[in-house]
């Protein structure tokens, strides 16, 4: 009997959660990080023109965030891991360092929702 009640009771959680929707990137707070540890390199418009990248005269530029064409290229998922475990680990630049230490993954799901409202 009382398996019965959790069997039927899931399976209306299962009915119901789909129909909810996703919780809203918190964008506000997605900008403050990004002014904080990621417009040094990807530039204050998320062009990959930022001030510390060509003091370290690193021979790549970020993708340019700015443009609809590039930001196709990469899905949010490609956008979290490089995020999180930085460009080498994720088989792209050396120069993007790893973020999984410093924020959690809903501040990552955030930046990616965010970097995506920049693409034109």
């Amino acid at each position: 009997m009382m398996i019965a009640r959790i069997v039927v009771g899931l399976a209306l959680v299962g009915l119901v959660l789909p129909s909810m929707p996703a919780q809203a990137a918190d964008l506000d707070k997605a900008h403050k990080l990004s002014v904080e540890h990621c417009e040094k390199c990807h530039g204050k418009t998320g062009k990959g023109d930022g001030e510390l990248l060509k003091r370290l005269k690193a021979d790549v530029k970020p993708v340019d965030w700015t443009s609809k064409t590039a930001m196709a290229k990469w899905t949010d998922a490609d956008l979290a891991k490089i995020i999180k475990v930085g460009g080498k680990s994720a088989g792209r630049s050396r120069v993007m360092p790893s973020f999984g230490e410093k924020f959690s993954d809903a501040d990552i799901a955030n930046l990616v929702a965010y970097i995506r409202t920049l693409a034109k």
